[in-house]
């Protein structure tokens, strides 16, 4: 498991870096209102994308194993790629409805019109990546999603250097990314097509469907929950307030999304084969395991970010920006590890059982009261009042999830390990509390690096996540391995 978590860290670390240099760059050369105009439309294009076509890979990882065993991979990509030109087609149609009777400030028009092929683009990749994810193609994986980051970060610069600094720069950019990240997968794109008649099982297309659409309902709800405060932020507050929120969010969603995805991109589809070919208590804990191995790497990324966030502030976000984002961030880590802890763990629950529609049960209340809360806070507390909303939120659906998930897939934590993730970050956060640097450069390398070296001293002491006891089981085999070679 460890192995394949460090063997996809290329297409974690190098997203994580190059979202860090767009917020540098993007909050020196754009204004906060222009930066708001591009998170507005680029939140959109994450809830299209999140709540339409993020059900279709999670189906692909999760029936991949099954048509592996069955000799019938080339018919799940026929049944996948049908379910996508479909959709594809039908939001494609619908857009251009509503972008044709809907009027829109000067500020959004272009960067609307842009929106739409930037979404269906960025979810074939997406849906690219999931059969790569499957077949544990690592070298492909980390490829694309490097050349993805680097390439949308790299145009949209080029975008504002040629257009000049608006939100369609940098959707522009990120659009001519998506394309040419697709590119690879074009020759077959076509084939499953093709071959329908040959290869595509009916059945088996209505069991992708059963077990895609209610994870649509799932994802809107959820994706409805954690952007709406951003919706209300540029609609009552203005485009300022927003831009404001978004760079701290943007700060902390990236770098702890990409953690989170970085322990489940090997271990979901890991704990899936286990239950297809060991039955469900080898894949509780197998489960189990992948928890402890999210909370490990989660838990200290959040209080670290929460605990330099003056020095992430004062470093990497530009004046207009910086008393806004360092108040922010640490509300907003925290909300980030209740995200992660649901979506990459307690979620998991429901995939495995088969019912991703019982994950409505935790997110439309939270939902409800999540829109129901910022109508009253937003108006008067502004970004504050909605960052705070947020995090009452996401916490209710962590305790929901682990109620309702558990009668249906028997979720487990080893408490002992749980304790022990928790004890290992109080020495970072006593020395990052007690020994402060200059708000510089220099500042946030020297937090960053002590609360580094602190966590992992203390995690390899506690032998957080049987790391330690796994390394020297490792090393004892190789040991005597060699000694066994060395006598023959």
């Amino acid at each position: 498991m460890y192995r394949q978590i460090i063997g996809y860290i290329p297409s974690n670390v190098v997203p994580a870096v190059i979202s860090i240099l767009m917020v540098y760059s993007y909050t020196r050369l754009l204004t906060p209102g222009a930066f708001g105009v591009y998170s507005y439309i680029f939140s959109a294009i994450l809830v299209l994308q999140t709540s339409l076509f993020h059900a279709l890979p999670i189906a692909v990882m999760r029936f991949y194993p099954g048509a592996d065993l069955a000799g019938r991979k080339s018919g799940l990509r026929t049944e996948a790629y049908i379910v996508f030109y479909a959709l594809a087609a039908a939001v494609a149609a619908i857009s251009a409805v509503v972008l044709l009777l809907v009027g829109m400030p000067e500020a959004y028009r272009i960067p609307s019109l842009l929106a739409v092929p930037v979404l269906l683009f960025r979810s074939l990749v997406q849906l690219n990546q999931s059969f790569s994810r499957s077949a544990n193609n690592m070298r492909r994986y980390n490829a694309i999603e490097c050349v993805h980051a680097v390439l949308g970060f790299g145009l949209g610069l080029l975008g504002i250097y040629l257009l000049g600094p608006g939100a369609e720069a940098i959707i522009l950019g990120l659009l001519i990314a998506a394309i040419l990240c697709s590119l690879p997968d074009m020759p077959g794109l076509g084939v499953p097509l093709r071959s329908a008649a040959g290869a595509l099982d009916k059945t088996e297309l209505m069991r992708l469907l059963a077990y895609a659409w209610p994870m649509v309902a799932v994802a809107a709800t959820a994706t409805i929950m954690q952007t709406s405060d951003r919706f209300m932020l540029g609609t009552i507050s203005g485009a300022d307030a927003l831009g404001i929120f978004a760079v701290a969010y943007s700060l902390v969603e990236r770098p702890t999304t990409l953690i989170c995805s970085s322990v489940t991109t090997a271990t979901f589809p890991l704990v899936v084969r286990v239950l297809e070919s060991q039955g469900k208590e080898a894949a509780r804990l197998q489960n189990g395991r992948n928890g402890i191995a999210l909370l490990a790497l989660t838990l200290p990324a959040c209080a670290g970010l929460a605990l330099t966030a003056d020095y992430i502030a004062a470093s990497l976000v530009g004046p207009a920006f910086r008393d806004g984002v360092a108040a922010l961030l640490p509300i907003m880590c925290y909300t980030a590890l209740a995200r992660g802890l649901r979506a990459h763990f307690l979620d998991h629950a429901f995939h495995l059982s088969g019912r991703p529609l019982m994950m409505l049960w935790t997110y439309v209340p939270a939902t409800i009261l999540n829109i129901g809360i910022n109508l009253y806070v937003v108006p008067r507390y502004g970004m504050f009042g909605a960052a705070w909303t947020a995090f009452a939120c996401q916490w209710f659906t962590v305790v929901a999830g682990w109620f309702v998930g558990t009668s249906l897939f028997p979720v487990w934590l080893p408490l002992w390990q749980t304790m022990r993730c928790v004890l290992a970050v109080v020495p970072m956060v006593a020395g990052l509390t007690l020994i402060r640097f200059p708000l510089n450069w220099y500042g946030l390398i020297a937090s960053v690096a002590l609360g580094a070296v602190l966590y992992i001293i203390s995690a390899l002491v506690l032998d957080v996540g049987e790391v330690r006891s796994l390394a020297r089981d490792a090393l004892r085999r190789r040991i005597k391995r060699r000694v066994c070679e060395l006598t023959d």
